[in-house]
């Protein structure tokens, strides 16, 4: 007497998080702060750093940091007040490039989604490869850069329930 087995298909998933969102946005759209350590939210006793340039991040700063730990840090720290009708803005174009591939889109905030190309609008088999061709697109229509990956188990990304396994984990 044989058993068969039914195997539930491997899901193709993407990890999409942008770059240091915010301060990239700010660095787009002001070519002065460019190469500077930038850091976006309050720069008051108070306030917090809600994202940080990777000019920012070399000596330390980082996001939900104190800001007056990351003017320590860094005194050379430009603060610049969040521009978040722009930042939703930018997202609504990225999530435009994602709906291009796939509607299986988990967004977890502005910046940061999970994408299911298993069943993918042009037919392409290889995730890396529709990976590629969101980077090159994000990268051409809004001068910003993400990091992505494809992830094999929840275990090792929190994959939303609704999205299913993927195949496996490779760095984009």
């Amino acid at each position: 007497m044989g058993l068969e087995i039914e195997r539930e298909p491997q899901r193709k998933i993407i990890h999409v998080d942008m770059d240091a969102f915010y301060a990239s946005v700010e660095q787009r759209d002001n070519p002065a702060l460019r190469g500077k350590p930038v850091a976006v939210g309050g720069s008051r006793a108070r306030g917090v750093v809600a994202a940080a340039s990777y000019e920012a991040r070399t000596f330390g700063v980082r996001s939900a940091m104190p800001s007056v730990t990351a003017r320590r840090k860094c005194p050379d720290l430009i603060f610049v007040e969040p521009r978040f009708d722009d930042y939703k803005a930018v997202s609504v174009e990225i999530r435009a490039i994602f709906a291009e591939h796939t509607a299986m889109i988990e967004p977890l905030s502005l910046d940061e989604a999970y994408l299911d190309v298993t069943e993918n609008h042009h037919g392409i088999a290889s995730a890396t490869e529709i990976a590629k061709q969101i980077k090159a697109k994000i990268r051409a229509e809004t001068q910003l850069t993400r990091r992505g990956c494809r992830q094999p188990r929840r275990s090792q990304g929190s994959i939303p329930a609704g999205l299913g396994r993927a195949a496996r984990r490779d760095d984009l």
